[in-house]
C-alpha cells in the first residue's frame, strides 16, 4: 500500500466524523458529476439526504455506484522551493452504492445527521420532510490518506 494510505477502519470513522463535508461524485448520461453534501457516518453507513428533483437526486435513486472523498485537518504547508508548497491533511476516499430510506430507517438516518452537527435531536418540518429522501450508501471500499 501506498505511503500514508491506511484501511484502517476506526482511523477512517473518525475521518468521517470530522468532517463537515462529504464530496460525491457520480457519472451518469451528462458525464461526471460531483456535489458536496452534510453526512453522517455510521457502522459502515452514509447517510444522507436529498431533495426528490434534480441531477443529485436522480443519480442517488438510479442506484449507480458513487464515490466519496472527505478531508480534515487541512493545513498549507510553505517553503523555500515550489516543491515545497502545498496542503497537509488526512482524508477518506470510498465507494458504495446509495439506497432509498423507507420507514423508520428515514428519521432514524436524519436523527443520525441532526446529532452529527447539532450534537441534540431537534424537531422536523413535516412540510420540508415530504419534500426530501434519505440515502443510505453502504461502504463497500474505503481508504484514508495522511499527508504530513
Amino acid at each position: 500500500m501506498r505511503k500514508g494510505v491506511s484501511n484502517n477502519l476506526d482511523l477512517i470513522q473518525d475521518i468521517l466524523a470530522k468532517a463537515d463535508v462529504l464530496w460525491l461524485a457520480f457519472a451518469d448520461s451528462k458525464g461526471p458529476y460531483s456535489v458536496p453534501v452534510n453526512f453522517a457516518e455510521k457502522n459502515g453507513k452514509i447517510y444522507l439526504h436529498s431533495g426528490k428533483k434534480g441531477r443529485k437526486a436522480a443519480a442517488l435513486k438510479s442506484g449507480t455506484k458513487l464515490a466519496f472523498s472527505a478531508a480534515v485537518d487541512i493545513e498549507p504547508k510553505t517553503g523555500d522551493m515550489a516543491c515545497n508548497y502545498g496542503y497537509k491533511f488526512r482524508s477518506v476516499m470510498g465507494r458504495g452504492t446509495p439506497c432509498l430510506a423507507e420507514g423508520n430507517d428515514i428519521k432514524k438516518a436524519l436523527n443520525i445527521i441532526t446529532m452529527k452537527y447539532a450534537g441534540k435531536l431537534l424537531p422536523y418540518n413535516e412540510k420540508i420532510l415530504e419534500a426530501t429522501e434519505v440515502y443510505i450508501i453502504e461502504i463497500e471500499s474505503a481508504h484514508a490518506r495522511i499527508k504530513e
